[in-house]
């Protein structure tokens, strides 16, 4: 009776307690099969699958908004390393799409502004993103000085660093864009 009980409450689903949260590593995980994919298209599948089995295991709303961000942002890998024109354009515009409706949802979600901005930055004008890169540049500039501890550093400082080389934030955005760059590097 005992190991009835004891196997049942193993086997049984975790708690909502303990499904909500995911560990620092878990999401580093996801972000270095990000990195990896970027030149690897074969890490846009085990990037995905992680993705998946972490949504699965996790009801954090903000935990869902960045694994979801990335989700889109591995579907506009696809594009990347795509060959068919018609694919390409459909996993950019899928992607995108989720990565929009992220944004929408969680409008102060730096790091799905950052996937979002990384995705469309590089992109033709013809697709017309011009909007959004100018608005997650903005946006950036405005939430990155206060986002600090929530990122690795090495990410953070590379976040700071390309808004501040290529956005443009005003003067006293640069300063306390600098000031925090200052503080992760210190």
């Amino acid at each position: 009776m005992k190991r009835a009980i004891l196997a049942a409450a193993l086997l049984a689903p975790a708690t909502h307690a303990e499904a909500q949260a995911l560990s620092p590593a878990e999401i580093q995980g996801v972000r270095e099969l990000y990195g990896e994919a970027l030149t690897s298209e074969r890490a846009i599948p085990r990037g995905l699958a992680e993705v998946e089995r972490l949504r699965a295991g996790t009801r954090d709303p903000q935990a869902l908004a960045t694994l979801t961000a990335y989700r889109g942002a591995f579907t506009v890998l696809r594009a990347k390393h795509g060959i068919w024109p018609p694919d390409r354009l459909r996993h950019t515009r899928n992607g995108l799409a989720v990565l929009d409706g992220v944004i929408a949802a969680n409008p102060r979600h730096a790091e799905a502004r950052y996937l979002r901005l990384m995705s469309c930055y590089y992109l033709p004008g013809i697709f017309g993103r011009g909007w959004s890169v100018r608005d997650d540049f903005a946006v950036l500039a405005r939430l990155l000085p206060s986002a600090r501890g929530d990122y690795p550093a090495d990410l953070y400082a590379a976040i700071v660093r390309f808004v501040m080389a290529n956005g443009h934030p005003s003067p006293e955005q640069r300063a306390a864009l600098q000031a925090a760059l200052g503080a992760a590097d210190g």
